[in-house]
């Protein structure tokens, strides 16, 4: 009996230092993917190409499409309440945003999460950048501009022409300075 005690136990042990390594195994190659991926090489909307159009609501519920902002330019910024670097951008995208309207462009924050949450999302951080609610799951928006991500952005031209888009990079920075500079 005894000796069936003392297999059993090293079966076991066996097991779950296995079980262990697997864990392990799975571990790294997600780490792997991760720094594996190159954020300059998401296919974006191509540059001069025309901006898709869009229905989205404001947080009156207000129906908006892209013709409503015809002959001024805007960025939309995508965003979602489940995105630290997110939430960690929005004071920056205050001020960013004031200076972009100083030079006659809107920054228009677009919400991939559903009115309540989006709501609570302008509550808590005190929004007061214009916002669009997108439902990832319901809009096509996000995916129409081919936003892979968040935070993401989308710079469309007074003719409606996509000038920049991406992740928040160096093209998010060159664009900022744009609107810094003068």
């Amino acid at each position: 009996m005894e000796f069936i005690l003392v297999v059993s136990s090293v079966l076991l042990w066996i097991a779950v230092l296995f079980n262990l390594m697997l864990t392990i195994a799975i571990i790294r190659r997600g780490r792997a993917r991760q720094s594996g991926f190159d954020m300059a090489n998401v296919p974006t909307l191509e540059i001069g190409s025309q901006a898709p159009d869009f229905t989205a609501q404001t947080l009156d519920g207000k129906t908006v499409t892209l013709a409503d902002y015809a002959g001024k330019p805007v960025v939309f910024v995508f965003i979602s309440p489940t995105c630290r670097p997110c939430i960690e951008k929005l004071p920056a995208l205050h001020d960013i945003g004031q200076k972009a309207r100083q030079v006659g462009t809107e920054l228009i924050l677009v919400n991939t999460a559903d009115n309540a949450q989006t709501e609570a999302l302008v509550r808590e951080y005190h929004i007061i950048l214009p916002v669009l609610i997108a439902p990832r799951e319901s809009n096509p928006f996000m995916e129409d501009y081919q936003a892979a991500g968040t935070p993401f952005f989308c710079f469309v031209n007074e003719q409606q022409k996509v000038q920049s888009t991406g992740f928040f990079d160096s093209k998010w920075n060159d664009l900022v300075e744009e609107w810094v500079a003068p």
